[in-house]
């Protein structure tokens, strides 16, 4: 069995939404290894960088025996201009996962587009590496079937930013932008028109 990772926000020395980030892994440590002893982020980001100005990414790698691997980086905003819809119905990223060998095989398909938005069983789920949302001109809509439980897609939830919706991918037309976002990347910070989608 692949580890499992947290890539975790630390803005301007503090680490972000790290309750969400505690619950996931507990949900997934408890899902697969029920007998580990537990983790605590909290006390294993007690080394991180907190006197750093600017975005880190924190990423813990853990399996049955505990950390595997610990390591900060400064975050770099990667370039995202326009994306291919991809169609997997088998598709499971239910739990994040090192193995990410299904996602990579998609973004093969991307062509000249920068990523790729997949679709699954004729719903929009999530591109290769963020949770979405799509504005209809009233509302923020979400996929309610992603990938990937997201945990800042799990914060704008609860803070009434977004609303959960099934969204087909005939449906594209009739909103108006894509939004990107992941624990590294803020609500509004990535937001496309809706004409970037590329649909083979």
């Amino acid at each position: 069995m692949s580890p499992f990772i947290e890539t975790i926000r630390i803005e301007n020395g503090r680490p972000l939404h790290l309750s969400l980030h505690q619950a996931r892994m507990e949900a997934t440590r408890s899902r697969f290894f029920p007998q580990a002893q537990p983790l605590s982020l909290h006390k294993l980001l007690s080394d991180a960088p907190r006197s750093s100005v600017g975005r880190i990414k924190a990423r813990i790698v853990y399996g049955t025996d505990g950390v595997v691997e610990k390591s900060y980086q400064p975050y770099i905003l990667r370039r995202i201009e326009r994306l291919r819809l991809v169609i997997d119905d088998e598709i499971d990223y239910a739990y994040k996962s090192t193995d990410r060998q299904s996602l990579l095989h998609l973004l093969e398909c991307r062509g000249d587009c920068d990523d790729i938005l997949i679709v699954r069983r004729g719903l929009l789920t999530d591109t290769s590496f963020t949770n979405i949302a799509l504005f209809d001109g009233h509302r923020w809509l979400t996929p309610a079937q992603p990938l990937l439980q997201g945990t800042m897609r799990h914060a704008l939830l609860s803070s009434g930013l977004l609303f959960e919706a099934n969204i087909s991918a005939s449906a594209l037309p009739s909103f108006q932008y894509v939004m990107l976002f992941n624990a590294m990347i803020d609500a509004y910070e990535v937001v496309l028109p809706i004409g970037v989608i590329d649909n083979p």
